[in-house]
């Protein structure tokens, strides 16, 4: 018997930084899904793990959700992975994965997991979470685990995002300069929290988009992006509210209202604007969620 489970991807953050001690991120979670299936054969017992070279990752949380379960009679699993998000570039592409397959596991076994459970499963393996099974947008520590605040309207922000270029290994990615640039531009960042605290208190779109503009071009001096400012600049007659990016990855995000924005006039001049680099998509925001 299958069951399946899948799991939203992000557009880089709205916001992420290091204030009063402590790492957080405030998500941006579209509708790019990786999807895990698991199949169980009762007459056979044995675990079919995924490709170790590309999924590692995966076959660790396997090992760990079955574990947490007490789940230690002979079985027979197979899994299945299937994800068109691109892995390096800041789209949560780890999340994503790792929490579908703890969905669809779940599911399988018939068992209930908390969010605090989830967090740390995937922490344990990733290092961090971008909580993308809490529902509405939420502003969290991902190293940690804790949430913070669930902001639950959703705007009608979309994002352009385009590729900057390269790969970022989160588990790689230097945080002890990306803390130094938060406690530098301290004031900046204080700034952008309230602002986008209270863009989403009365559901205001440029609001957020303000903050998470502010947010991408103090990480400029973490990973410099090169279009940033082109495309900041560059797009504002054109209905763009301004310019999110993956923190930790090479992506930037054209945030527009699609209520209110003609999106096909603003595509061809961010095609324009960042020729020859690649657009990955045009999502909308969404509430994070847990589907299976």
């Amino acid at each position: 018997m299958k069951f399946t489970a899948i799991a939203p991807g992000t557009c880089g953050e709205l916001l992420q930084g290091f204030i009063d001690d402590k790492d957080f991120l405030i998500n941006s979670p579209i509708p790019f899904f990786a999807k895990a299936s698991v199949t169980i054969n009762n007459k056979e017992s044995k675990i079919e793990f995924l490709e170790e070279e590309k999924y590692s990752k995966i076959n660790r949380i396997i090992d760990k959700i079955l574990s947490h379960f007490k789940i230690k009679e002979n079985i027979a699993l197979n899994f299945e992975i299937d994800s068109k998000i691109p892995r390096g570039k800041g789209l949560a592409s780890s999340t994503a994965e790792l929490t579908a397959v703890i969905l669809a596991i779940s599911k399988a076994f018939n068992k209930n997991l908390s969010d605090n459970e989830i967090n740390n499963l995937l922490i344990s393996v990733d290092k961090s979470s971008d909580g993308v099974f809490l529902p509405g947008i939420s502003y969290i520590n991902h190293l940690k685990g804790h949430v913070y605040k669930k902001f639950q309207h959703i705007p009608s922000l979309s994002f352009i995002i385009v590729d900057s270029g390269g790969e970022i290994s989160t588990q790689k990615f230097d945080r002890i300069l990306a803390r130094n640039v938060s406690l530098k531009h301290e004031n900046s960042l204080r700034a952008a929290l309230k602002i986008i605290k209270e863009g989403f208190l009365t559901k205001n779109s440029k609001l957020i988009a303000q903050a998470a503009t502010i947010s991408a071009r103090i990480n400029q001096n973490v990973l410099y992006k090169d279009p940033f400012e082109t495309l900041v600049n560059g797009t504002k007659e054109y209905g763009g509210l301004g310019v999110n990016c993956a923190h930790t990855g090479t992506v930037l995000g054209v945030m527009f209202d699609h209520k209110n924005t003609d999106q096909h006039s603003l595509l061809e001049r961010v095609k324009t604007l960042i020729h020859p680099l690649p657009i990955i998509g045009i999502y909308p925001l969404i509430s994070g969620s847990r589907i299976n």
